[in-house]
């Protein structure tokens, strides 16, 4: 009988072997992942910081366009004294000379009530502006990043991850050959 020679199983390597498909490397997760990782840290903070802006913007044009309405209305009304409009000098002259035509009363429904308000400038003002409200995200990635600590941890494990993907294979990845 003849002997038949094992082949070693190192021998069944030896053959030239294919690498795999480049684009397979798992390095590119990790790049991925730290690159996108770096990027939500760095822009989710900068989005807060606009946010920020964008309210007291918002909030300063609300104050602005209601000092503007106060504003025009005493314009108006500086307006109609220097025009001497009648209604109106009656009205002044009742509510701050206690001066009114005898047939009438100061208030229309009640008799010589000297006790009621009838000044005009409560009128002139414009009605109380409503502030904006402010928008908070409450995801997990908005506390992480808004946290100082915690952003010094994202910051140094997306380091971490794109520095582990762009690392060199340490020996290429082998493919068995197709007669094995």
């Amino acid at each position: 009988m003849a002997e038949f020679a094992r082949p070693s199983p190192v021998a069944r390597y030896a053959a030239p072997a294919r690498p795999g498909p480049r684009w397979l490397d798992p390095a590119w997760l990790y790049l991925i992942a730290g690159v996108a990782l770096l990027a939500a840290t760095v822009l989710v903070s900068a989005q807060a910081q606009v946010d920020e802006a964008r309210f007291v913007r918002d909030r300063a044009l609300l104050v602005e366009n209601h000092r503007q309405m106060r504003l025009d209305r005493y314009r108006e009304f500086l307006a109609a004294v220097e025009t001497k409009q009648p209604a109106l000098i009656e009205a002044l002259a009742s509510s701050q000379l206690n001066q009114i035509p005898a047939d009438r009363a100061a208030i229309p429904g009640t008799l010589g009530d000297t006790l009621a308000d009838a000044s005009v400038f409560p009128a002139l003002e414009p009605p109380p502006m409503v502030e904006p409200k402010r928008t908070h995200s409450t995801s997990m990635l908005v506390r992480l990043t808004d946290n100082d600590a915690t952003r010094v941890w994202l910051l140094v494990g997306a380091a971490v991850l794109i520095l582990v993907g762009l690392l060199p294979a340490s020996r290429p990845i082998l493919t068995r050959p197709l007669g094995s």
